[in-house]
């Protein structure tokens, strides 16, 4: 009788157990992206193997528990690869989650999130873009003044999904800086983002302000965007502004008009021309993107884009590619004031 006890109790047991690991789940995931580029400046260029030509390559692990009535809490991890040496982004720090790293509570309130993440202001500028930030064929705004991609010890909020296509994030980031300090505000951040989206339309604006610490009076820098798409169904054009200015009187404007249009079942043309307007200065710049990616699986893409760079007065921007930095070259490669850069880049990317 005792032993007929005790294994209906185990048997509770272990049901109770399965149903709670059920509420729990835990995936692995990543993106291995691998391409070869030659890209050249004023004096000469360089052919070499590239990491992330149409998506960043990383690796991660995300979580979710299930409490019931709508609300979860959850976990990522996320870490970026230089798949084409093998090894994290960051050869000192080996493979470390510096992509994201994020704990979460979600319901009917929306989501809490807190850790390392990627800033507000970074979202117009990469998601309104066909080439969503990677590759010879990303925008140069990422290359301004110093708006944050990431943002660390940052806490946001995020509306809930139930508001009829009104989306929007609230964020701030501790600077952790001593209140002693010269600079007691550095490494702060505040950033809002406010849009709306259904099937076709889809707008957005962000305002954000970070204090840089560049002197005694802990320099503020301020970003703000506006973009918009709209889906066609044949194509789908897409723009933003975007403006990054400092307390100090430095600020750069960049404008992105772009599209992508549907292949066939498995192919996407993309297309980018993107200007950049220092303030009282003739140092300005345009970039232009082509490129095509393709499907032979939901998993799979090959792709090929072709990008290029003119300065004007003394600028001196350059066609930049993630992966380049690995290659062994003797020399960087370098554009003369008001000089052109160009590049070509086709690659492979697989994604689990």
């Amino acid at each position: 009788m005792k032993t007929a006890v005790m294994l209906l109790g185990l048997s509770a047991c272990a049901g109770a157990c399965t149903s709670a690991f059920a509420q729990s789940s835990v995936t692995m995931f990543g993106i291995v992206d691998l391409g070869v580029a030659y890209v050249k400046g004023s004096h000469g260029g360089t052919a070499a193997m590239t990491n992330s030509g149409a998506s960043f390559s990383r690796w991660g692990l995300r979580g979710t528990e299930d409490f019931g009535n709508g609300l979860k809490a959850g976990f990522w991890l996320e870490a970026p690869l230089s798949a084409d040496v093998g090894q994290g982004a960051n050869p000192m720090a080996g493979l470390s989650f510096i992509r994201r790293a994020t704990v979460r509570l979600s319901g009917n309130f929306g989501e809490l999130r807190m850790g390392q993440d990627f800033s507000a202001s970074y979202q117009n500028p990469a998601w309104f873009d066909p080439f969503q930030g990677t590759g010879i064929g990303a925008p140069n705004s990422f290359l301004m003044l110093g708006a944050p991609i990431r943002v660390s010890n940052a806490v946001s909020y995020f509306l809930p999904s139930t508001l009829g296509g009104l989306y929007g994030q609230a964020q701030y980031a501790f600077g952790e800086e001593p209140s002693t300090s010269p600079n007691s505000k550095k490494g702060n951040y505040l950033g809002l983002r406010l849009g709306w989206a259904n099937k076709q339309l889809n707008l957005a604006a962000s305002l954000a302000s970070q204090r840089t610490g560049t002197s005694a009076l802990a320099d503020k820098l301020t970003i703000a965007s506006v973009a918009g798409s709209y889906d066609f169904g044949a194509v789908k054009p897409m723009a933003y502004w975007a403006m990054e200015k400092t307390d100090s009187g430095a600020r750069i404007d960049a404008f992105l008009l772009g599209l992508t249009a549907p292949v066939g079942s498995a192919g996407e043309l993309r297309a980018a021309l993107s200007h950049y307007n220092r303030k009282s200065s003739s140092d300005d710049w345009n970039k232009l993107s082509l490129g095509y990616l393709h499907k032979l699986s939901p998993r799979t893409a090959v792709y090929g884009t072709v990008a290029h760079v003119s300065n004007r007065g003394a600028a001196k921007q350059i066609i930049t590619t993630t992966g380049l930095g690995n290659a062994p070259i003797s020399q960087s490669i370098s554009v003369d004031p008001g000089g052109r850069s160009s590049g070509i880049e086709f690659g492979l990317r697989h994604s689990f």
